[in-house]
């Protein structure tokens, strides 16, 4: 088995950790990634070179998108060195169990919808939270309308707008008002941003719609950032369409669950 080992390199923990799973992956092929594997003195790899069959990572949910965005076959195992820990939910004093486990098969995999998206015809990386139609320019507004499967749903103007899949429900899109989200539930979530005349309010939508961003100032910049990584600027002249991939992401499933994580995040103190 080709396990490939990606940890956040600026933490001292995740290096001394990473060296720990190193000893618990006997057994296994290990590849690392270029950043970890320089801390270590090692040979590494890029993660988008990554030819493995899963991916420890050691990190908080950031490391998760990140590896994926990279990586986006592979399934993950996700060590949380970070904060609440929706996607990488293994607790480090488990690492060890987890990853013995995940190498001789004892950990189920489960599925995450994703967010096809397009511009223009033009196809981008699957968002596994969100993307985020917002303003370019800081205290400029944009205005918009949504269209879903070709049905105008509302229009606004304002920060911008959120189309979210259930496992992006707890990041950026509750923080602007949008629901909690069973991931179980095939739906996506669509949460416009300190909107004014008119407001509109956070819709939740089959995720088998057809869902289309129209940005109706010319005037006016704005970026698509899909899962915190701008990936473009956009005007009025494209067409943003946002639907569900085919391709889902994986993950070993460990003990907790997500209303343990619910809970657990209400009571997050991030002093």
């Amino acid at each position: 088995m080709r396990i490939g080992v990606v940890a956040r390199p600026d933490l001292p923990e995740a290096i001394a950790l990473a060296r720990r799973i190193m000893g618990a992956l006997s057994s296994a092929e290990i590849i690392l990634e270029e950043g970890l594997a320089e801390k270590l003195g090692m040979k590494g790899s890029p993660v988008h070179d990554m030819d493995v069959d899963a991916i420890v990572t050691i990190g908080g949910d950031g490391t998760v998108l990140s590896t994926l965005r990279q990586a986006p076959a592979a399934p993950v195992l996700g060590i949380n060195m970070g904060g609440i820990g929706f996607l990488a939910d293994v607790d480090p004093s488990d690492a060890e169990k987890a990853v013995r486990e995940m190498v001789s098969g004892k950990l189920k995999i489960s599925e995450r919808r994703r967010l096809a998206i397009e511009v223009s015809g033009e196809r981008f990386p699957d968002a596994l939270n969100e993307a985020v139609v917002c303003a370019a320019n800081t205290g400029k507004t944009i205005t918009f309308k949504i269209v879903i499967d070709g049905m105008l749903a509302a229009e606004a103007r304002g920060d911008g707008v959120i189309v979210s899949t259930p496992t992006g429900a707890t990041a950026y899109s509750l923080a602007a008002g949008g629901p909690v989200i069973d991931p179980r539930l095939r739906v996506f979530s669509i949460v416009p941003v300190c909107t004014c005349r008119p407001w509109a309010p956070p819709m939740v939508v089959p995720d088998s719609c057809r869902i289309e961003v129209v940005l109706t100032r010319p005037d006016r910049r704005a970026l698509l950032v899909i899962d915190g990584w701008t990936s473009r600027e956009v005007s009025h002249e494209d067409r943003l369409t946002f639907y569900s991939s085919k391709e889902p992401a994986r993950f070993f499933v460990w003990a907790e669950d997500f209303y343990s994580k619910l809970r657990r995040a209400q009571k997050f103190d991030m002093r």
